[in-house]
């Protein structure tokens, strides 16, 4: 007896043939596809290449949990102060910057921790205002002999990150116990906070610790790191607190690339620290 057709038998064998992506993707705005955001300017967290190509620490991982998700993935380029708004007006799916988890955030994000870094600030070589503490990671309070040295000095920053937000906390309190308040210069990205420091409109650059290593490393500019590690903490991949579907997904693609060995193999890449676990919007 014949129980299948020419046709019923090639579209059974063909099911067999295709695997289905092992994490479902929802939670997008089109099906098929997920749209990230980032800020390019952000070596080497995303970069654009001189060939136009994009590259970086999350240009590798988002694009592997787009991979897991068995979607495309299409980016939006933003500088860092209009992310955060941006997905709040929906205008793509989630953010893959590494931005900082903090309370202020989870109150309007899903946040799966990823990687973590610290922050730290880059002088010219030879450090010739000589900047310096004893300063041990997790004790910010080791740190505030380097902040003070930066009274009165003019240093660049990104606008709207954590980074920004701990300079002024900083100039603050310096100013509190009488010494003369830092000059902030805060910038649209990170990039552009670097070049102040290389035109001389800033004596100093405030960033997050891979990125000052990267641009050192990469330009081989008259440049060091005065100090680093300032409060460390965990950056995240982020979808608006509504849209726990995509959050879920992310959350499962990584674990499924901790369990193969692919995460570890892009942090290695890339010099970043990775998560002891991922954790959905830690500290709540």
């Amino acid at each position: 007896m014949k129980l299948f057709s020419t046709t019923t038998a090639l579209a059974l064998a063909v099911s067999l043939a295709w695997a289905a992506p092992s994490v479902a993707a929802e939670g997008t705005m089109d099906e098929g596809v997920v749209h990230f955001a980032a800020d390019f300017a952000a070596a080497p967290n995303q970069f654009i290449k001189p060939d136009g190509s994009k590259d970086g620490l999350n240009v590798d991982m988002c694009g592997e949990i787009a991979k897991r998700m068995g979607d495309k993935i299409e980016w939006t380029n933003l500088a860092f102060s209009g992310l955060v708004p941006g997905l709040q007006a929906q205008r793509y799916d989630a953010l893959c910057t590494a931005i900082f988890i903090n309370p202020d955030r989870l109150k309007i994000m899903n946040m799966i921790s990823y990687v973590q870094w610290g922050e730290g600030l880059m002088v010219p070589k030879g450090n010739p205002d000589g900047i310096s503490c004893e300063a041990k990671i997790g004790d910010s309070a080791s740190y505030e002999a380097c902040f003070d040295a930066l009274a009165g000095k003019t240093v660049s920053v990104a606008a709207g990150g954590t980074t920004n937000k701990h300079l002024v906390e900083q100039s603050d309190r310096i100013k509190a116990a009488g010494l003369e308040a830092i000059d902030i210069r805060a910038f649209d990205s990170n990039s552009e906070a670097i070049q102040a420091i290389t035109s001389g409109q800033s004596e100093a650059a405030y960033l997050n610790d891979p990125q000052a290593a990267f641009f050192i490393a990469e330009s081989g500019a008259p440049y060091e790191i005065a100090f680093a590690g300032f409060s460390a903490n965990q950056l995240a991949i982020a979808t608006l607190k509504n849209n726990t579907e995509l959050a879920e997904a992310i959350l499962a693609a990584l674990k499924e690339m901790r369990a193969d060995g692919s995460y570890d193999e892009i942090v290695k890449k890339w010099g970043v620290a990775a998560v002891p676990e991922f954790v959905l919007n830690p500290g709540e």
